[in-house]
């Protein structure tokens, strides 16, 4: 029976030697797992793609608290990292750096931080009831802080589009992934904007982005129909800075555009 590694610092991801990530493709000569990136890369879009799917034929359900978040990102990823679901565990006392922009240190910090904003979406009972452009505006507030967090070593992009794709359907609005396709001009953009919001703080960019993909759902015509129920609002959210400049150096990674 495979043994599971343990996760504890940076180096713990990768398979020993190399910078290719410990995962679950093992075979002869390889019990680490796949140890050629490329093939490792294009192995884990295939399999991530099919679980992607059964994800938007029969949605997780959830509270969209983080509990929620980490069991969407487990069951894109359980076939491929031992680690699908969990919180990061490093890097520990620097910000996490990918094609130069700065991500929450793991620890304290990023489990704070990500908490304060699954508690902030329940104190807005999960963007519903407001108007268009209200929710758009609200989503790329909350995409764009949850996307400088970045909770997971790999796969974020992913696990977020699901996520708040999850979300606004129960607020009355659809994201229409298909404006996000490979080669489209508004895919490049959204990769664009959340950099932009990760080096200023500013999610309007990515509310510009997001505001050209939302439209809302056929309203309900039954006069009985009442609002989806959901969690109550919880406590009062306290602040949590963003990452500042990065320190100790860069940490390579691959998830820096949709569909990573």
């Amino acid at each position: 029976m495979r043994r599971r590694p343990t996760f504890r610092t940076w180096d713990d991801y990768f398979i020993p030697g190399t910078t290719v990530l410990r995962n679950k493709l093992t075979g002869p000569g390889k019990p680490h797992g796949e140890t050629d990136s490329d093939k490792l890369r294009v192995s884990e879009e295939d399999i991530a793609r099919v679980r992607l799917a059964e994800l938007y034929r029969q949605p997780i359900d959830g509270h969209f608290d983080y509990p929620h978040m980490k069991a969407i990102h487990r069951h894109i990823f359980q076939d491929v990292y031992d680690w699908a679901g969990e919180e990061r565990v490093a890097p520990v006392g620097s910000f996490m750096s990918k094609d130069g922009h700065s991500y929450y240190p793991a620890g304290p910090t990023l489990t704070e931080a990500a908490e304060a904003q699954y508690r902030q979406l329940a104190d807005k009972d999960l963007l519903r009831g407001l108007d268009q452009r209200e929710f758009v505006h609200e989503l790329a507030e909350s995409w764009g802080e949850l996307n400088v967090i970045h909770s997971f070593r790999e796969g974020n992009t992913r696990t977020q589009f699901v996520f708040f794709s999850q979300l606004a359907e129960q607020a009355g609005y659809r994201i229409e992934s298909s404006r996000f396709a490979v080669g489209s001009p508004l895919r490049e953009q959204f990769v664009e904007a959340r950099f932009h919001s990760q080096d200023t703080g500013s999610n309007a960019r990515l509310e510009e982005v997001l505001g050209r993909a939302v439209v809302p759902l056929p309203r309900p015509t039954s006069p009985g129909t009442t609002r989806p129920e959901g969690p109550s609002p919880s406590r009062a959210v306290h602040g949590v800075a963003r990452p500042g400049p990065v320190a100790g150096g860069r940490v390579g990674g691959r998830d820096s555009g949709y569909g990573r």
